[in-house]
């Protein structure tokens, strides 16, 4: 069981501590070979059509009747209008449902992945709630990690107000022990929008001091990666900007996505990219997690698609090498299950196979991928209650 990762060792090479089994019943997981450190963003705002004045929130949105009538060739009777471009194998299923979240850490173990960086928005789309009342005992029952992936970083407007909230969370959270730490530190991912971040290196100062003064020292990983529109060289349009490299505090740098000003799928687009950060990183004695896609297609609710194709799987292998080549510490997986973005890795019933990118990140790790025979029963369908209000989607 990765019960643990108890040291994230120096830039280029992690290496996981596998701590005993700390519960009774939990399977070891195998041995995995060196690869950087696996992380996943999960997201844990979706619900059914049972919620009271929510009704499928994310699985819908407006914009999917208007672009296409609300048809999808996998919808069930009772589906809402899908905001996504596959279909989950375990149906539209609501955040709220342990047996969901518990198959879900399952899952991702069974393919190598060491933990996931939760979607946390504070109170907003009730996020805080479902990260202390479900996904946080369902990583604990499974022998799980999981740490914040902190969007409010970048979505809001007063830097203490912020700073205070993010402490509160941080100190209920950060001493269970299926709460992720490095260098016996808790983790917090703090999420940017690279054309508009939501953080200065000063705003950054203030928050790191309220949060430490409260919870302890904090592992940062601080998302800060730009588009240098004036670079002239080619493979390094993306960088970390100067004002941040000496910025105290940061102890990796990180980048969600390639969606927005990046937009490439091959290795050999990705690699001197990738390279050029990772450099940048290491150089200012800094680590670096970088992402990695099986692909996306928000052509259900956006007039404006953007599709990044996945190639029978060979989108993500690509991304890995080209990460493991770079010399990234760890790995981003994004998304386990950003459905509406369709980045998923999460099991559907869209593809051939259900597990296929699940299988490929199991065959890089270098361990047989076995799926558990546990997975929770399709949720039935709800007539429509309120509906969800629309919730917008961060640029990626």
């Amino acid at each position: 069981m990765l019960a643990g990762m108890t040291r994230w060792r120096p830039a280029g090479a992690v290496v996981i501590a596998v701590v005993a089994a700390a519960a009774a019943g939990i399977a070891a997981a195998p041995a995995l070979p060196a690869r950087p450190t696996v992380l996943a963003a999960y997201y844990i705002w979706y619900a059914d059509g049972s919620h009271p004045s929510a009704a499928w929130r994310h699985w819908t949105r407006p914009e999917v009747a208007a672009l296409h009538g609300g048809d999808h060739p996998l919808a069930r009777p009772g589906d809402p209008p899908l905001a996504s471009a596959a279909y989950p194998l375990a149906g539209l299923y609501s955040s709220r449902d342990p047996a969901v979240a518990e198959w879900h850490m399952r899952l991702a173990r069974a393919a190598g992945i060491d933990a996931f960086l939760v979607s946390w928005w504070g109170r907003h789309q009730e996020t805080d709630e479902v990260f202390a009342a479900v996904t946080l005992p369902a990583a604990e029952r499974t022998g799980f990690k999981l740490a914040l992936l902190d969007e409010l970083a970048q979505f809001h407007h007063d830097d203490g107000a912020y700073a205070h909230g993010l402490a509160a969370a941080l100190t209920r959270f950060k001493d269970s022990p299926a709460y992720l730490r490095i260098d016996d530190r808790p983790v917090v991912y703090l999420y940017q929008v690279a054309a508009r971040p939501g953080l200065t290196p000063a705003a950054f100062a203030l928050v790191r001091r309220r949060v430490e003064d409260r919870a302890g020292p904090v592992f940062w990983i601080v998302d800060k990666v730009a588009h240098d529109h004036a670079s002239r060289r080619e493979h390094s349009r993306k960088c970390i900007p100067a004002d941040w490299l000496d910025v105290e505090g940061i102890d990796a740098f990180a980048m969600y996505s390639t969606f927005s000003h990046f937009r490439a799928d091959r290795y050999d687009d990705l690699i001197a990219e990738y390279r050029h950060l990772a450099g940048q990183a290491h150089a200012a004695g800094r680590q670096i997690v970088l992402p990695v896609h099986p692909g996306h297609d928000n052509s259900r609710f956006s007039p404006d698609p953007y599709r990044m194709p996945r190639r029978d799987g060979d989108t993500l292998r690509d991304y890995l090498r080209a990460a493991t080549d770079a010399g990234a510490d760890a790995v981003l997986v994004t998304s386990w299950n950003e459905w509406p973005e369709t980045t998923v890795v999460e099991p559907a019933s869209s593809w051939e196979d259900p597990y296929a990118a699940l299988r490929i990140l199991a065959d890089w790790r270098g361990i047989p991928f076995e799926p558990p025979d546990d997975r929770p029963a399709r949720p039935t369908p709800h007539p429509p209650g309120s509906p969800a209000k629309p919730e917008p989607l961060p640029a990626r």
